[in-house]
């Protein structure tokens, strides 16, 4: 719990810190890198450590990636400039990606499966607390003792979980034990992973091209994101064609529940992290009121999100299945997202706050059942594969959705603006900066309309969530009804030992 909030909190901790940074450095125009270095390397080697966990002790490689996570954050806060600061951040996000798949793996080895939904549910509420927590606590950092703090935090707290994990872990052997280390990195599929990770540098460097501005029609986010695309094609036919050995073998991947899991949790997560990117900007913005306070008024939105994801994970280990809060959750989340849409310059405080909760509550039920649901349908030695799969799309469906998020925030702005001929308003200061100080460049006689467009260009935003929250209900619909409860073939799941040694107590009884 503790590592899983760690990779969380760092993926969005600097978005507060960054004037700090940008000013300290004099390196405004790496702003995009500081978080664009940390979720590349944490998305595109999560399929690898799928493979690791897989092939190597489960113990051995969650501690070698808290130590590359660690060593990162450690980078992040001597760092001396800015490119130190995103090696660093890269360094630090391939530690996360196998963080990000390892605890859960950790708590499907610790737990027997019909136990597993609320273990799951507890760690990886974690992660939503951490993404929504994260530009508070960089807040509190930069203002108390300094932006350097968002990394040195990680060191202690993650050495308590080195702690945990020598002392207390005792997993199984893994079966590829018996096997050399030279064979063992060789079924790594290093060719896989050579191509997957080239079409995710392109995908990325397009993406962060869009960021700053840069239309999508411009040739150089065209032939980045032609080049991703054909890089996937070359790697989803060398998968096709390594077969069992691959990195994401096709068995795997063309599984039912897999296919769902992955693409619902690729849309669900892509809805989450525009809400809370654009959420704390609309609180800013449009209420005025500073970061800090804006972090506070998403304190409603982790503390319910993360009870319904424990009362969920409560709900499985009791009935069984994971299709129902995965698409009622889905259903009220985005019903949730819709209420959103109709936030007004002058929304109440119990109108923001009861869109907000009913949204969290909804996404919370349903964000952890993906896991959940591979592991009903997957032995154990497909375990790790299926659960960096699920991860992986959600990390993708993060960056790329938020990405089209801020292109639609800015391309709204700047259409809006033209259409209302405010030509005393300088859009692309007004986009510069940012949601707390835009204020300051609005002459006043124009703010109040400036506000409505503002306004507008945040709505514009939510609605693209509503439709990928629409989508993650549609693909839930597809994860199998096959319950915690019951083995892979149908039958009762013993809850301890087998039904011979209960026999003596039960004729006794």
């Amino acid at each position: 719990m503790l590592a899983q909030f760690l990779v969380s909190i760092d993926r969005t901790i600097l978005s507060t810190a960054i004037p700090y940074i940008t000013h300290e450095f004099e390196s405004t125009p790496d702003i995009g890198w500081y978080g664009s270095a940390y979720l590349l390397t944490a998305c595109a080697f999560q399929p690898m450590f799928g493979r690791v966990f897989t092939l190597f002790s489960v113990k051995k490689a969650y501690l070698f990636a808290l130590f590359l996570f660690e060593v990162g954050s450690l980078i992040c806060g001597v760092a001396p400039n800015s490119i130190t600061l995103i090696v660093g951040r890269a360094v630090a996000g391939l530690g996360s990606a196998g963080i990000l798949t390892g605890s859960f793996v950790i708590a499907g080895a610790a737990v027997p499966l019909q136990t597993r939904p609320i273990y799951m549910a507890v760690v990886g509420m974690m992660f939503g607390v951490g993404a929504t927590t994260g530009p508070l606590l960089g807040g509190i950092f930069t203002d108390l003792v300094s932006w350097r703090w968002c990394f040195y935090v990680n060191l202690p707290v993650g050495a308590a979980t080195v702690a945990a994990m020598v002392f207390c872990f005792k997993p199984k052997k893994s079966g590829h034990s018996g096997r050399g280390l030279v064979q063992r990195l060789l079924d790594l599929d290093l060719i896989g992973n050579v191509l997957i990770i080239g079409a995710a540098v392109m995908l990325f460097l397009a993406l962060e091209l869009t960021t700053q501005g840069i239309p999508w029609s411009d040739k150089k986010v065209i032939g980045l994101l032609t080049g991703s695309g054909a890089d996937a094609i070359v790697f989803m036919v060398w998968q096709s064609k390594k077969g069992e050995a691959a990195l994401m073998p096709p068995r795997i991947a063309k599984q039912r529940t897999v296919a769902a899991s992955c693409v619902m949790s690729f849309m669900l997560y892509g809805a989450l992290i525009n809400l809370t990117y654009f959420l704390p900007v609309w609180f800013q913005a449009i209420q005025g009121v500073s970061a800090l306070q804006s972090g506070i008024d998403m304190i409603p939105y982790f503390i319910v999100n993360a009870v319904f994801a424990v009362l969920a994970g409560i709900f499985v280990t009791k009935v069984g299945y994971a299709t129902p809060p995965a698409v009622i959750g889905n259903a009220i989340g985005t019903a949730g997202l819709g209420l959103l849409t109709r936030l007004r310059v002058d929304s109440t405080t119990a109108q923001w706050a009861g869109y907000e909760v009913l949204t969290s509550a909804g996404f919370g039920m349903a964000i952890q059942q993906g896991f959940t649901a591979v592991q009903t349908v997957l032995g154990e030695e497909d375990m790790a594969i299926a659960t960096a799969a699920v991860v992986a799309a959600q990390s993708l469906g993060g960056a790329v959705c938020l990405s089209v998020g801020n292109s639609l925030f800015q391309h709204w702005l700047l259409h809006a603006t033209a259409s209302h001929v405010l030509d005393s308003v300088d859009i692309k200061k007004v986009i510069d900066s940012g949601a707390v100080s835009f204020r300051d460049v609005v002459p006043a006689k124009d703010l109040p309309v400036m506000l409505e467009i503002y306004n507008e260009a945040l709505v514009a935003v939510t609605k693209l969530t509503v439709l990928l929250g629409g989508l993650a209900i549609l693909f839930s619909l597809f994860i199998e009804w096959k319950s915690v409860r019951t083995d892979k073939t149908g039958g009762a799941r013993e809850e301890e030992g087998t039904s011979d040694e209960r026999l003596p107590k039960a004729i006794e009884v």
